[in-house]
């Protein structure tokens, strides 16, 4: 069987249009209240500590606050250019001047990128081509991006972003988050979220700094700039689950996305095995126990269901606006919908068994549905017992 390109398996309208930041559920938040969310404000926290609620106490805000050292500077939410996420070199590696640019095949460049990526702390790495279509036009702060054929590096001023299409290669990366803080969600004990992008903000920062020591050049971005997940997909590291967010083969949505473009050639990954998909369309899960009720029960489609969605791409949307609001109800980054996806699981054979029959069998699909819940996978996990019990890597 011939197998299918990202565009046959996510087909556009002739009518699809780079997305404006300002538009996500972010970009609103931002422009009706001057932040992203406003769970995190002082005066909130401190009338939910008050309360006593499993999961909300001074030590689970310490614990929550201190994984998330990701904006800098201090206060800081749009990352693009900023810090590690620099768009120039950051003077930590230099190539001799004297020295020639390091050259290999784009296969040996791609093995060399994918162990120091790891070793800097990917969990996956896969490679792919710019497609101008996932840039935004602004920034969630309104900053316009253009392209510029001509210059070697990109630059970020406070009036517009200036991409360099030379950098027409791109490497998606993901970072794992760990599964028994997820099974915490919706409380302060689900850390794995703000770690994770303390983690893919330094390794993307790494990685780009690392290519620009062999002589070539690199732009990192972490959510800003580009959309992740279609990258992530064209990378051949997952396919877009019903909840919108990227799910992939090992660990499920259990990962953050980031990615480091450059001029460095590199080759095209293969696309993961679609299965994914057919599953989403049995399962329902994550719709089933969204609390705000912001993700499709039906089909894929080409139409938005608010503001926040950019329309014209075959695929599942959600109220990302409802589910915004949700966040500031409940008091944290929500995260249901991956606690509960049928891929959420801890490593084990069982789990290997039930993918090769997704992927090979996807009849069976229903019954592996009826057994997540048999088995009670996703229900979250008790608050109070979780600092009785020693750390252990998930």
């Amino acid at each position: 069987m011939t197998e299918k390109t990202f565009d046959e398996i996510y087909p556009s309208k002739p009518s699809y249009k780079r997305f404006n930041q300002e538009n996500t559920a972010f970009g609103q938040s931002i422009k009706k209240t001057g932040n992203v969310v406003q769970f995190g404000a002082e005066k909130y926290r401190s009338n939910k500590i008050k309360q006593e609620i499993p999961g909300f106490s001074l030590v689970e805000y310490a614990f929550n606050g201190a994984a998330g050292l990701y904006e800098y500077p201090k206060g800081s939410t749009d990352t693009q250019g900023i810090s590690y996420y620099d768009w120039q070199s950051l003077g930590y590696v230099t190539k001799p001047k004297d020295v020639p640019r390091w050259e290999g095949s784009p296969e040996e460049a791609a093995r060399i990128i994918s162990k120091v990526a790891k070793y800097f702390g990917a969990y996956s790495v896969g490679f792919t081509r710019l497609d101008e279509r996932w840039f935004y036009t602004h920034s969630r702060y309104g900053k316009p991006l253009e392209f510029d054929d001509e210059i070697d590096e990109g630059v970020v001023t406070d009036e517009k972003a200036v991409f360099p299409t030379k950098h027409k290669y791109v490497i998606a990366l993901t970072v794992a988050m760990e599964y028994e803080e997820f099974m915490h969600a919706p409380t302060q004990l689900e850390v794995a979220t703000n770690m994770g992008y303390s983690r893919m903000h330094h390794l993307a920062g790494q990685l780009a700094e690392f290519i620009r020591g062999l002589g070539w050049h690199a732009t990192p971005m972490g959510n800003d700039t580009a959309m992740s997940v279609p990258i992530a997909i064209q990378a051949g590291l997952g396919h877009a689950g019903r909840h919108g967010r990227l799910i992939t083969w090992e660990r499920g949505p259990l990962v953050r996305l980031m990615k480091v473009f450059t001029d460095l050639p590199l080759p095209q990954s293969k696309l993961a095995h679609p299965g994914i998909i057919q599953y989403c369309e049995d399962c329902k899960k994550c719709a089933q126990h969204c609390p705000a009720q912001a993700i499709t029960h039906g089909p894929r489609t080409y139409e938005a269901v608010c503001k926040a969605n950019n329309p014209g791409f075959l695929k599942w949307y959600g109220d990302e606006e409802a589910c915004l609001d949700y966040w500031n109800e409940v008091g944290s980054a929500c995260s249901v919908c991956f606690r509960t996806c049928s891929f959420t699981k801890s490593e084990g054979f069982a789990h290997d068994v039930v993918k090769w029959f997704i992927r090979n069998v996807p009849q069976l699909n229903k019954f592996w549905v009826w057994t997540d819940d048999l088995f009670g996978y996703g229900k979250p996990h008790d608050p109070d017992k979780y600092w009785l019990k020693p750390f252990k890597r998930t």
